[in-house]
């Protein structure tokens, strides 16, 4: 019981820091009992959302201010009980909520809070008494039965159990912790075939995402747990405040023209596009219009501030003679300035910025050809390999039999014309390549427009496209391999043509927003977060097509509004602003804020960004055939804001894909950064995010498309904002630290070679190396408290399946040196455990680089050297080599290179994207100078350092030729090495041969291991890259890293599970550790002359959440040692009893890994 309070406990502390915050803001105080009344509701609404963002310290300033305001607001009261609890402030929550309870006994949210609070001070028959009322309110609510269940077992009434956990299945047949709670309660009384079958049932459950274990986290342990709004609060979202929207078109200098007559053909018809970007890095938002500019066709216009364009086309390079139909902006290669693409009839061209103010057309060169009727474009990052790909919805052909006058724009597929789409992957290298077909992407039927969303937050970005004549097509990725198509839409929507992605209702599941070109012109539709999409009310507008659309927060209230433009039956133009009022749904706000006074025709994209840098968002219109229209926001700015200017950093530097969480005064919105938007077009690439009354945003968390998660705090309004994505390591393997008489000493990273499910190649994933020796070197261990003491932690994003540790003592002569024979093998055989003793190596005679610089001064100075290109892919250079002398040829006989040196390791995501370009990881290979000058390879993969600094053993032995003296290394990982030797020395010879390799080995029992939180240490990036250090002491508890989903094993006592290699792992996480302690009491004493060194044993895996790793965001499947490769569909985990009492007795702790909780450092020392 001590394990699960102190989890719970754990969780509370691991998001405390985020109640460091200021109090929640005060308004003066309301001066009649209706008012108060009013504000009080408020405040205790305010509470409930801070509760939501785990911030309990604001929470509880928020109930308590509501309570202080109206003694009548009973929720308020509750509320501070649940806070309270929270907080860990057991006595007080308990005295509150039996006063709750007291003043209303039927209230279900204070027994059943009690009971969790008496469950987890282990008073199991006051928990039990307090659930049994929740049932007797409530008698449908599985979480309670499951909790009385779990009060139950903890009192060994397992009869009860039983019942209990039945009864929450029959009310929930999809009730995962039921299931499970139900599988240890049959394993407990002994039934363990009924214990196997519930479990099977609960691992169906979880890895389908049919249901949700109960977690320690709140609100994850039901509905009574969290607490109550007041419905008497007034609406959440602010009144409205005056703002208009004026045209400024000429004052500001955007000159276009109108072409007289009407189109003829669609490809005449359907533009043109706009896109807002800032191509010269100055921090003001410039302007393309794709057609219709001041010489007829493509304008470039530069904001010179101050409100004012400057006509630039000319000067850009630019043809202002091109009539393009759409537009996109991006950085596609990475070089830090915004590049364009334009779609044209039959081409779409590549524009890259040359930074000098001009534009050069790359696009033969990058491999891209398009012909036929190229309508929308869209950068986007599908295969989140940190650079943006282009996706191009076109039509097969324009047949000029379709009358583009139509009412309605519907295109048969009988008329002869198709769809026939495009993605262009992005290799890395400054070329693109047609991928259409192998990710199923071509689409069937004509399309408008297209963007990247992640719709159902899996961390893989989807594809929306619109088009003609069906419903939108929902591209759901799959990671690898093609996209699968999903029909989400509850009431379908047809004939599609601009689209826009917004999180209305502040839910964190982004929904979507379309023009139709059909009588309702404008659909909303919410996503409920369980794969559908549900049509949304808004207000009647008189359309028969509808064009652009975009969302924008007008107001900067907070709350994210629709405007879109389209066309009325009498051939009117028009463009509407729709309000978010919250749960009052939308109002039609267009003539309160002056649009109804703007005149269009054929009005096309509409895009929003702020020209003028005042915090507001501005409008720009284009119209087909017609000048364009700026309208300048007046008024947004009275409420609060934040301008965002996201900079990716091993992401694609537009940071498109990036998610990007705003908490402020109580409310959490959510926005992506999109590669397209609308249609035809693209909004500013900076975001203006609406803060209403609030000062600051509390958190800017942003979540980059390679996974990276990174938190800002307390981040002050009515500014720009720059951030650039932090340079975090997103996965590092278990850390290993030893007592060195003062403090934890950093020992090495271990089980590198034993990640599972990484990415090798197309189909293809590593076979796991689970076992790995490390040297802890004499000089390094001391005893403390008689014990030889460890700590081996997850500092970073993994999950870890340890499965044996042990601690060798090695003895031998002093004049010997001793290793582990440790290398990094790329595939089997792996190196076998065997103890290499060294006497008397010697440095090589020389050594140079692939340049024919010499590094031998570097070697024997224990320097570091590496002058080698690094290429764009993570761990990946140009092929390089070391050439080394090795003082006498060979000739027979022992001979071995023992190398220290480190690898700033290659990822998943690094080797996809190496192989897209057409690199494939090259192991150190060796070759040797024969007699007759010609190098030979006699070693294909000589090994490399599994992580941070250690020494490596090569093993050359009978594999060089005869008299062989000059050998080269070669590699294209980044490996870095800083001393080698040469070594001779026999082993295993008989003791009568001089310097033998005679050692003792004795293992130290393993007297104590326990699993805790620890938190993260402070990370010293020291040269060369990859070589990263740990100060164990100084830790936060909070870290820019997440958790997988799952199962993990209870803290606690776990050293049942390290004595023996058998698949029963301690499964933990990110900012966990194993306390080991070793008693040394029992080793022999040492020969006259001799020494004593210790190898550390590691026996598990570790899996990463790279976006190429197989499973990455889960816990399962464990690994197992007959496993092959993983994962592994044609085999299963052992599920024998001695396996199923591991995995219920043990692996009893659930996270969902959507638990709220910070995510940035706050160092502290620890005592």
């Amino acid at each position: 019981m001590k394990s699960t309070r102190a989890t719970f406990i754990w969780i509370a502390l691991s998001v405390l820091a985020l109640a460091l915050f200021a109090a929640a803001p005060q308004k003066p105080a309301p001066a009649n009992l209706a008012d108060k009344s009013t504000e009080a509701a408020r405040l205790n609404n305010l509470g409930t959302a801070y509760m939501n963002q785990q911030l309990f310290e604001k929470a509880l300033k928020s109930f308590e201010a509501a309570a202080a305001l109206d003694p009548n607001q009973h929720i308020a009261q509750l509320n501070r009980g649940i806070a309270l609890l929270n907080l860990q402030r057991l006595d007080e929550a308990k005295q509150i909520l039996l006063d709750t309870i007291k003043r209303d006994p039927k209230d279900p949210h204070a027994w059943y809070t009690l009971g969790l609070l008496y469950k987890n001070t282990s008073d199991t028959q006051a928990a039990a008494n307090a659930f049994r009322h929740v049932t007797e309110i409530d008698p449908s609510d599985a979480d309670t039965w499951y909790f009385l269940g779990s009060v139950y077992a903890q009192a060994k009434q397992y009869r009860q159990v039983i019942e209990a956990f039945q009864h929450a299945l029959k009310l929930n047949p999809l009730h995962a912790s039921a299931e499970f709670g139900l599988s240890r309660a049959y394993q407990q009384s002994g039934d363990m075939t009924q214990a196997r079958q519930h479990l099977t049932r609960f691992q169906y459950i979880t890895e389908n995402k049919l249901g949700s274990p109960v977690s320690l986290a709140y609100g994850e342990q039901g509905q009574y747990s969290r607490a109550e709004e007041s419905a008497a609060a007034s609406a959440k979202v602010p009144p409205a405040i005056p703002v208009r929207f004026v045209p400024v078109t000429e004052e500001a200098g955007i000159v276009s023209k109108s072409v007289p007559g009407e189109a003829k053909d669609l490809a005449s018809f359907l533009g043109p596009g706009a896109c807002f970007l800032d191509y010269d890095g100055d921090g003001r938002i410039d302007v393309l219009l794709a057609d219709n500019g001041p010489h007829g066709g493509l304008a470039l216009f530069h904001n010179v501030g101050g409100g004012r364009f400057e006509d630039v086309t000319r000067k850009a390079d630019l043809d202002p003679t091109l009539h393009a139909i759409g537009c996109t902006a991006g950085d596609y290669d990475n070089d830090g300035a915004t590049d364009l693409v334009i779609s044209l009839y039959g081409r779409v061209l590549l524009l890259r910025n040359e930074k000098n103010g001009t534009f050069k057309d790359v696009t033969k060169a990058a491999g891209i050809t398009a012909d036929g009727f190229n309508v929308g474009l869209t950068f986007v990052d599908y295969d989140h390999d940190g650079d943006i790909d282009l996706y191009v919805t076109r039509y097969s052909k324009d047949d000029p039999r379709v009358d583009p006058r139509k009412v309605k724009l519907t295109v048969r597929r009988q008329e002869g014309i198709t769809g026939s789409n495009q993605m262009w992957r992005n290799n890395g290298d400054g070329t693109f390549a047609d991928v259409t077909q192998s990710v199923g992407l071509s689409g069937g039927q004509p399309s408008l427009g297209a963007v990247g969303t992640d719709y159902n937050n899996d961390r893989a970005v989807d594809l929306v496209v619109t088009g003609l004549p069906d419903e939108p097509t929902v591209f759901t990725n799959r990671r690898e391999g093609p996209l699968g198509i999903i029909s989400p839409f509850i009431t379908p929507s047809s004939a599609t043509v601009g689209v826009a992605v917004l999180d209305y209702d502040h839910d964190g599941w982004m929904d979507l927003a379309f023009t139709e070109s059909a009588a309702h012109g404008i659909s909303l539709f919410r996503n409920n977060g369980r794969g559908h999409f549900e049509l949304v009310t808004l207000p009647t507008v008189n359309w028969v097509r509808g064009w652009g659309i975009a969302a924008i927060d007008y107001d900067n209230d907070g709350w994210v509004d629709l405007v879109a433009v389209g066309e009325t039956k009498d051939g009117r133009g028009e463009v509407r602003l729709f309000r978010n009022l919250g749960q009052d749904g939308f109002k039609d706000v267009t003539a309160d804020v002056g649009l109804d006074k703007i005149q269009l025709k054929d009005p096309r994209a509409i895009i929003t960004g702020d020209f003028d840098n005042d915090g507001t968002t501005d409008l720009l219109i284009t119209q087909n055939h017609g000048p364009a229209v700026l309208l300048k926001n007046e008024g947004g700015n009275r409420n609060n804001w934040l301008r965002l200017a996201l900079k990716g950093l091993n992401d694609n530097k537009s940071a498109i894909g990036t998610k990007v969480e705003v908490f402020s005064d109580g409310i959490r919105q959510k926005f992506e950064i999109y590669g397209s938007n609308g249609y035809l077009g693209q909004n500013s690439p900076y975001l203006t995010v609406g803060l209403g009354r609030a000062k600051q945003a509390d958190v800017v968390r942003m979540l980059w498309p390679t996974g990276v998660l990174q938190d800002e705090v307390e981040v002050p309004a009515n500014r720009e904002q720059a951030y650039t994505e932090i340079d975090r390591r997103g996965s590092s393997c278990p850390t290993l630290f030893v007592w060195d008489g003062t403090h934890y000493e950093l020992v090495s990273d271990m089980l590198g070679a034993g990640v599972v499910g990484h990415w090798v190649g197309p189909g293809q994933r590593n076979i796991p190396r689970p076992t790995e020796y490390v040297k802890v070197d004499r000089n390094v261990i001391q005893k403390k408290d008689g014990k030889l003491s460890f700590r081996l932690m997850e500092p970073m994003e993994e999950v870890v399946y340890l499965d044996r540790v042990r601690l060798l003592a090695v003895d031998h002569p002093s004049d010997f040196d001793v290793y582990p024979n440790e290398y990094f093998a790329s595939n089997p055989p792996y190196p076998p455990f065997k103890v290499i003793a060294s006497h008397n190596p010697h440095p090589p005679a020389g050594a140079w680089d692939e340049h024919g610089h010499n590094v031998l001064p570097d070697l024997l100075a224990h320097r570091y050297f590496g002058d080698f290109e690094l290429l764009p892919f993570k761990g990946f250079t140009k092929l390089h080599s070391l050439e080394l002398d090795l003082g006498e040829p060979y000739h027979g006989g022992p001979l071995r290179l023992l190398m220290h040196g480190e690898i700033e390791y290659f990822t998943a995501t690094g080797m996809y994207a190496a192989d897209q370009a057409g690199i494939q990881a090259t192991a150190p290979y060796v070759e040797a100078l024969d007699a007759t000058g010609k190098w030979v390879r006699v070693i294909d993969d000589m090994g490399f350092p599994a992580g941070l600094p250690r020494t490596t053993v090569a093993e050359l032995s009978g594999k060089l030729p005869a008299g062989t003296q000059r050998i080269c290394i070669s590699t294209n990982l980044q490996i870095y090495w800083n001393n080698i030797f040469i070594d001779r020395t026999p082993q295993n010879a008989p003791q009568d041969v001089p310097h033998n390799a005679k050692t003792r080995l004795t293992a130290i029992p393993l007297e104590s291991a326990d699993l805790r939180f620890h938190g993260y240490p402070r990370q010293i990036e020291d040269r060369p890259p990859g070589n990263v250090k740990y100060v164990y002491e100084e830790v936060s508890r909070t870290g820019p890293y997440t958790r997988q989903s799952g199962t993990y094993t209870r803290h606690g006592d776990v050293r049942p599970l390290l004595t023996d290699f058998d698949d029963r792992f301690v499964v933990f996480g990110s900012g966990e550790e194993v306390a080991l302690e070793f008693n040394p009491n029992s080793l022999p004493p040492l020969p006259l002359g001799w020494t004593r060194d210790f190898f550390f044993l590691a026996n598990g895996y570790e899996k990463d959440m790279d976006f190429y790793a197989a499973q990455g965001n889960t816990v399962d499947p464990l690994p197992f040692r007959a496993m092959g490769t993983y994962p592994y569909p044609s085999k299963s985990y052992p599920l024998d009893n001695e396996h199923l009492n591991y995995l219920l007795q043990y692996n009893t702790r659930h996270v969902s890994g959507n638990e709220p909780r910070g995510y940035w450092y706050d160092f502290a020392m620890q005592k």
